[in-house]
């Protein structure tokens, strides 16, 4: 009898270790999601051995986020394009010449590369080691490169029918007419032949090359400072997302300070990484500005860096990576972990926290208080405690069995 009652002591002992085993099993599958969210903080370095002067005017990432390019033009009236593939440890020249250059175009992996002066412009296909310089005509306004380097898009320039669209797909030596928009020449180029124009408050949009285009007027409510994705999909101007070109909008709730403007925007492919930069408006210079991220589309916010005005913040495809560069002295790279979990966000929300890592309460509540959900990740405290009382639930019957 007592042999009995010891084996069945024993039985209901292993039962009750399963029982919570079960239990923290499905708590921590719950749980897992927030420690990973609470993971989800760029963390960010200062650059030390930067050889660009302070007349550095922009600064670029290569869309995969492996290179890191800076232009500037220095005393002499030179423009001078520096890349660094190690996150700026180190850096090397890869292209001199007199004069100003407009702007850079890279591909994703930067292996080609535009930079466009006057009614010129210079293309590397060797990752920055030798360069061909091109004339403009016909697409005397501009060139852009695809991300994958397939082919470039030009524009004419205003005419009297409009901004006449060029593709070339032999980088540059030959140009194919296409269509025309009344907005403005394209600003953003996707692999698949989408091509973004955009002014102030009105888009173009081509997804043939520029042989057609779509015109949305009042669409960015005078937000020159949206970003576009580069993909062309998605859309942040600070305010409001869109991840189907403009066609749907919800609002972001970034906690931009009280008297403060929108200077910088920016997204990722998948619609999940959004930074914005602020400056405060009036008063003397230099402007104080603030850095905002998100990395669940805009549901919750960081308050990262701040300096002052002159600032200019890039981001990679994927978000992964962010290039700061504030009046061409102090460079910071900051770096997400690689692992993702946060789905993409409504758009709802708005809550900001510091960098430091301390939390905040949601939009509409009171610090201290629950809220329902578990921080970033979207989980509810009622999935937590559903899946617990299933776990109790299947324990109590696995015990009824062995009593």
């Amino acid at each position: 009898m007592l042999y009995k009652n010891k084996i069945k002591v024993q039985n209901i002992l292993k039962s009750a270790v399963a029982l919570m085993l079960m239990l923290t099993l499905s708590l921590s599958t719950a749980l897992s999601p927030l420690a990973k969210a609470e993971e989800a903080r760029y963390t960010w370095k200062t650059l030390t051995s930067v050889p660009a002067t302070s007349r550095a005017r922009k600064v670029y990432v290569s869309p995969d986020g492996s290179k890191l390019f800076i232009l500037e033009t220095d005393t002499a009236n030179n423009t001078n394009f520096w890349m660094s593939a190690d996150d700026g440890a180190t850096w090397r020249k890869i292209f001199s010449k007199q004069g100003t250059t407009d702007y850079a175009s890279i591909s994703t992996d930067g292996s080609k590369i535009v930079l466009k002066y006057g009614y010129s412009f210079s293309i590397s296909t060797d990752g920055g080691q030798s360069w061909v310089e091109r004339g403009l005509s016909p697409a005397f306004s501009g060139a852009l490169i695809s991300p994958d380097g397939s082919f470039l898009a030009g524009c004419s320039g205003l005419t009297p029918s409009g901004y006449i669209t060029y593709i070339s797909t032999d980088d540059g030596q030959t140009w194919t007419q296409k269509g025309v928009n009344s907005i403005e020449c394209p600003t953003y180029v996707s692999n698949n032949g989408t091509l973004i124009a955009r002014n102030d408050n009105a888009m173009a949009r081509s997804t043939d090359y520029g042989q057609t285009w779509t015109e949305t007027s009042n669409l960015l409510g005078a937000r020159y400072n949206a970003a576009f994705s580069n993909n062309g999909n998605n859309i942040f101007d600070g305010d409001r997302i869109s991840l189907d070109g403009g066609n749907h909008w919800t609002p972001t709730n970034a906690p931009i300070p009280a008297g403060y403007a929108i200077a910088h925007t920016g997204i990722s492919d998948d619609g999940k990484k959004l930074f914005v930069t602020t400056y405060v408006l009036g008063g003397a210079s230099p402007h104080p500005t603030t850095l905002l991220t998100s990395v669940d589309g805009g549901r919750t916010w960081h308050s990262e860096i701040g300096y002052n005005d002159y600032d200019y913040m890039v981001m990679s495809s994927d978000g992964s990576k962010l290039f700061y560069m504030y009046d061409g002295t102090i460079y910071r790279v900051g770096t997400l972990p690689t692992a993702q979990p946060v789905t993409p966000g409504s758009g709802a929300g708005g809550t900001v926290t510091p960098s430091t890592g301390s939390t905040s309460a949601t939009p509409g509540q009171k610090p201290g208080k629950a809220s329902g959900r578990l921080a970033e990740t979207g989980t509810s405290t009622w999935m937590v405690g559903g899946l617990a009382a299933v776990a109790v639930a299947a324990g109590a019957l696995v015990l009824r069995k062995r009593l």
